[in-house]
């Protein structure tokens, strides 16, 4: 089994060291304080420790700022990182990725709003907020075109807001009837604003986010994909997603083993 290339070194040998890992405490589930204890906590924060413990390396967290997550790792103050970052060919010219979630956009309205759009295409027409500083406009005027252009009806009207707490709040004072946001943030922000919002559609556009390491550093990324995979088989990735209200349709697939992780016969 490939899990076992990677196993603990055992006891008698001296302890491996900490891994410094980075995270940006700002993109609540994955990565945040807790504002009761001060506290990091999270989905990436509780997978981190699950992955170091399956190979047997201490976890040390490193904060920095999501800018600064590609640097630190190329300067090596980080081995690896975690914040929910796009998987891009772009990036993958600096560094290696381990493909561990997936994001896409998903709509909300009002609940229990009964002018509230209840279908999809019901939002033709109308006036719908998202983040102006990400690529989420570009993507409301994609679906748009799509599905009420091309179907004859009304295009959607962009609202551009400030970021995705902006969007919220036009959506509650009556000035858009949906917003688009982040999947992955989606549920819990219906979660912590209980019964306000609701979701409309399902998640599309649908991206992989990778933790992010060495792109030389194979052996760490073997390590970590083969730790991976053995959280997703024995049920603690899925409890984890659970317990961090994260959507089912973040949750990805084992990856494939690489030729470069494969033993070779002696």
């Amino acid at each position: 089994m490939l899990g076992l290339l990677f196993m603990p070194q055992a006891a008698g040998h001296a302890q491996e060291r900490s891994l410094s890992v980075g995270m940006y405490p700002s993109y609540p589930p994955l990565d945040m304080r807790n504002p009761q204890t001060n506290q990091l906590e999270g989905f990436d924060v509780d997978l981190s420790r699950a992955l170091l413990e399956r190979i047997g390396r201490p976890l040390d967290i490193v904060e920095t700022s999501f800018a600064q997550l590609i640097p630190s790792l190329l300067t090596e103050r980080i081995q690896l990182f975690f914040n929910g970052m796009m998987d891009t060919p772009a990036r993958r010219a600096s560094i290696g990725f381990v493909d561990y979630l997936q994001s896409g956009l998903q709509f909300i309205t009002l609940a229990n709003d009964p002018l509230a759009p209840h279908s999809l295409p019901a939002l033709c027409g109308k006036m719908v907020a998202t983040s102006r500083i990400t690529s989420e406009p570009a993507s409301l005027i994609a679906w748009s075109n799509a599905h009420c252009v091309a179907q004859q009806k009304p295009p959607i009207e962009l609202f551009a807001s400030e970021n995705s707490a902006d969007a919220r709040l036009q959506l509650r004072e009556g000035r858009v009837v949906a917003v688009l946001q982040d999947s992955l943030t989606a549920p819990w922000t219906i979660a912590i604003n209980t019964g306000l919002f609701q979701l409309l559609g399902e998640p599309f556009e649908l991206t992989p986010l990778g933790i992010g390491l060495p792109k030389t550093d194979v052996h760490l990324q073997c390590q970590i994909t083969a730790a991976l995979a053995e959280l997703q088989a024995d049920g603690t990735y899925h409890a984890l997603i659970r317990k961090w209200n994260l959507p089912e349709s973040s949750a990805i697939a084992p990856l494939p083993t690489q030729p470069e992780c494969t033993p070779h016969a002696p």
